[in-house]
C-alpha cells in the first residue's frame, strides 16, 4: 500500500481522498440495501405512524371487518353443506361413505395448503388483491364441482376450492390485526371473526339439507350458489380499501399524505427488497413459523382437535337425533344451530375478557399476550364437561333438548378458546400476522380433515355415547395446554426470533 501511495505522489497525485472513496461507500450501501428482506421492512412498521390503518376511524374499520366476516360465512358454509348432501352424492356416484367423505376432507386439506403461500403473499403484497383473486378463483373452481361427472373429479375440485377459499380464514384474521393490533378492544372484532366462522359452519348444514331434498334443485346447487355468491363478493371486494400497514404507509408517503419520518423509512425500505427475496418470503415464511415457533405448532394441534370436533359433532348429529331420538334429517340438521346460540353468547361475553385484559395491562404496565386467556382458564373446563354431558344424554332415553343444550354450551367455550388463540397470535406475531395465522391453520386443518374420516369410523363402530365420551376423555389432556401457555408463554416468546417483545 505504501508503494502505491509513493507511486501516486511521484505522478503528482495524492492518496485516495474521502471524495474518491465515495463510490466505494455507495457500492457498499447498495450491497447492504440489496440484502434488505421483507421481514426487515415489516419490523420497522410502528402503530404510531399517522398513516397506519390502526388510526382509521372506528366505523371504517368495523365496516371493513364486517364485509370480510360475511365472506368467511360464505366460504365456511361449503364444508358443512357438503356433509348434508353426501347421501345424495353417494346415490349419484355409488361408493363407500369414507370415499364420499373425501370431498369434505380434501376441502379442509385445501384450506390448510392455501395459507402456506397466500398468507405470506398477503403480508407482503397486500391483502386486498389476494382476497379478490382467490375468491374469483374459488368461484371458478366451484364450476368444476357443479359439473363433476364422476367422484374423483368432484373430490379434486373440492380440494382446489379449499385452497382458493382459505383466504377467508387466514387473511381475515390478519386484516383484523392490521386494523386493531394489540389494542385492548381487539378482542371484539376478532370475536366477530370467530362468530362468523361458526355461523357459516352451523347454517351450512340445514341449507345443504334443504337444497338436497329440493327436487327442483339437487346437490349440485350448493356449488352453483357458491359461483353466484363468489362472483358478487369478488366484485364488492374490488372497492374495499387496502389494510396491510406497509402498503398503506408507502402509498401515503407517495401521495405526500404523511410526513412521518418512520413512514418515509418504511416506504424507502420497500423499494430495496428484490423480487427473489419476495418469492422466498412468500414460499417459506408460513412453514418457517410452523416449524420453528413452538407456540404456533402447539396451538395449531390444539385447534385441530377443537375444529375437527365440529365435524365429528356433525357426523354424530344424525346418529343422535335421527336414530336415537326419531327426528327428521332436516330437524337433525337444524339442531346444529345450537352452535349459533353458543357463539352468540360468546360474542356478548367478550367484553368481560376485554375488561380483564385491560386491568392486567394496567397492573403490569404493558401488554401481556397471555392475558388473552384469562377467561379461558375457567371456561376451558367446559370443553370436556359438555362432551361428557352430550355423550351420556344422547342415547334417546332423555329429552333430545339435553344434548342440544350441551352442544350450545360447547358452542360457547370452544370458540372462546379459539378467540384467545387468535388474539394471542396477533399480539405475538403482529408484523407477520397473516403468515402466523396461516402456520397456525396448517396443522389445524390437517387434523380436522383426518377427524372427518375418524368420525365416520367411530359412529359406524361405536355407539354415539362412547364415541363422544372418547372425545371427552381426549379433551381432558388438552385442557393443560392453556395453563402451560399462560404460565410459560413469556419464556417461549423470549426464545422466539419472530415474536413481538412487550
Amino acid at each position: 500500500m505504501a508503494d502505491v501511495l509513493a507511486e501516486q505522489e511521484k505522478k503528482g497525485g495524492s492518496a485516495p481522498s474521502s471524495a474518491h472513496s465515495e463510490p466505494l461507500q455507495s457500492d457498499l450501501e447498495a450491497r447492504r440495501a440489496s440484502n434488505t428482506t421483507p421481514l426487515d421492512v415489516l419490523e420497522k412498521i410502528r402503530e404510531t405512524d399517522e398513516a397506519h390503518p390502526i388510526n382509521w376511524s372506528l366505523w371504517k374499520k368495523w365496516g371493513v371487518i364486517t364485509v370480510y366476516c360475511l365472506l368467511q360465512v360464505y366460504v365456511t358454509m361449503t364444508s358443512t353443506m357438503y356433509v348434508s348432501v353426501e347421501t345424495f352424492i353417494q346415490e349419484r356416484f355409488p361408493s363407500t361413505t369414507q370415499v364420499v367423505t373425501l370431498g369434505q376432507s380434501m376441502f379442509i386439506i385445501g384450506t390448510a395448503v392455501g395459507p402456506v403461500f397466500l398468507g405470506p403473499l398477503s403480508d407482503l403484497g397486500g391483502r386486498k388483491w389476494v382476497y379478490v383473486g382467490s375468491i374469483l378463483v374459488y368461484a371458478i373452481f366451484n364450476i368444476g364441482c357443479a359439473l363433476a361427472y364422476n367422484l374423483p373429479m368432484l373430490i379434486i375440485f373440492c380440494f382446489l376450492v379449499g385452497v382458493a377459499g382459505s383466504t377467508a380464514l387466514s387473511n381475515v384474521a390478519g386484516t383484523i390485526v392490521d386494523l386493531f393490533g394489540a389494542q385492548d378492544g381487539a378482542g371484539q372484532p376478532m370475536a366477530l371473526f370467530v362468530l362468523s366462522s361458526n355461523y357459516g359452519a352451523s347454517i351450512g348444514s340445514p341449507i345443504g339439507e334443504w337444497i338436497g331434498i329440493n327436487s327442483s334443485m339437487g346437490w349440485r346447487w350448493i356449488f352453483y350458489m357458491n359461483i353466484i355468491w363468489g362472483g358478487a363478493f369478488a366484485l364488492v371486494m374490488c372497492f374495499m380499501p387496502e389494510t396491510l400497514p406497509s402498503v398503506v404507509i408507502a402509498r401515503a408517503v407517495k401521495k405526500r399524505d404523511t410526513h412521518d419520518p418512520n413512514a418515509e423509512i418504511v416506504a424507502a425500505e420497500l423499494t430495496k427488497v428484490n423480487v427473489f427475496q419476495e418469492i422466498r418470503f412468500v414460499l417459506t415464511m408460513a412453514l418457517r413459523i410452523m416449524f420453528t415457533e413452538p407456540i404456533v405448532i402447539f396451538l395449531g394441534f390444539y385447534n385441530g382437535f377443537a375444529y375437527g370436533l365440529l365435524f365429528l359433532y356433525l357426523d354424530g348429529v344424525f346418529a343422535v337425533f335421527v336414530d336415537n331420538n326419531g327426528l327428521s334429517y332436516v330437524g337433525a340438521s337444524l339442531s346444529y344451530l345450537n352452535f349459533c346460540v353458543g357463539v352468540t353468547c360468546m360474542f356478548i361475553f367478550v367484553p368481560v375478557q376485554t375488561y380483564l385484559f385491560r386491568k392486567d395491562r394496567i397492573k403490569h404496565g404493558k401488554h401481556r399476550p397471555e392475558a388473552r386467556f384469562l377467561t379461558s382458564l375457567v371456561t376451558v373446563w367446559l370443553f370436556p364437561v359438555t362432551l361428557f354431558w352430550f355423550a351420556f344424554t344422547s342415547n334417546g332415553h332423555t329429552s333430545y333438548w339435553s344434548p342440544i343444550v350441551a352442544g350450545g354450551v360447547l358452542g360457547f367455550c370452544d370458540p372462546l378458546l379459539w378467540l384467545g388463540m387468535l388474539n394471542y397470535l396477533g399480539d405475538t406475531y403482529s408484523n407477520v400476522a397473516g403468515s402466523a395465522v396461516a402456520a397456525f391453520l396448517i396443522p389445524s386443518f390437517l387434523i380436522a380433515a383426518a377427524m372427518c374420516h375418524a368420525g365416520v369410523a367411530m359412529f359406524e363402530n361405536m355407539s354415539s355415547t362412547w364415541a363422544f365420551a372418547t372425545l371427552a376423555f381426549i379433551s381432558l389432556g388438552l385442557v393443560a395446554l392453556v395453563y402451560i401457555l399462560y404460565f410459560f408463554g413469556p419464556l417461549l416468546r423470549r426464545r422466539s426470533k419472530l415474536a413481538t417483545v412487550y
